[in-house]
């Protein structure tokens, strides 16, 4: 009796050593469990946080990159649109000034012609501007000697003002003054009034 006691307690010790076992295996399970649930899943949120934050940051650099292209080609079609406008100006200012010029007669361009003879005479005459004093000696050589000299000299320049404006300008006066002629005989517009 007393060895079948001895047994059953050896075999309650012993299955109660496979319990602890199943236990302590149970435990180690739980613990594994836990420490991919802690570990592996924050390794997992840590990654998707850095793959979220880089998908961020290419979307702002996108965007930035989009904003500034899109400046950049606001600008560049503002300074375009500037040029053309510029341009457009300055040939519908031609046009009025070629309109005005094919309007002028024969007096407008007469005095055009006048008016800048007096700037030629006195680009010619700005010489004698710088000189202080002249002395005159005379012969007595009647209107060739003395102040007579010197005025028709000066008269003599102021004659060569037609051969110089002939020159600069590649046309005989003549010329010219015939056209002036054919201007003049121009059929003049005629104003309506309402």
């Amino acid at each position: 009796m007393q060895q079948q006691v001895i047994t059953e307690s050896v075999r309650v010790q012993q299955v109660e050593k496979e319990g602890q076992v199943k236990v302590q295996d149970a435990e180690i399970a739980r613990r594994e469990k836990e420490l991919i649930a802690t570990v592996l899943k924050g390794a997992e949120i840590e990654r998707q946080r850095i793959e979220t934050l880089a998908a961020a940051e290419k979307q702002r650099l996108i965007a930035e990159a989009e904003g500034q292209a899109s400046a950049i080609r606001a600008q560049g079609e503002a300074e375009a649109e500037i040029i053309f406008k510029k341009g457009e100006a300055e040939a519908k200012a031609m046009n009025v000034k070629a309109a005005a010029y094919q309007e002028y007669n024969q007096a407008a361009v007469i005095d055009k012609l006048i008016t800048g003879l007096p700037e030629i005479v006195k680009a010619l005459a700005a010489p004698l501007a710088n000189v202080d004093k002249i002395t005159i000696v005379s012969t007595g050589n009647g209107d060739t000697a003395g102040m007579n000299k010197i005025t028709g000299d000066i008269t003599k320049m102021a004659a060569q003002v037609p051969a110089l404006f002939e020159t600069l300008s590649g046309m005989p006066l003549a010329e010219l003054l015939g056209k002036v002629r054919q201007i003049g005989d121009k059929t003049p517009k005629i104003e309506e009034k309402p």
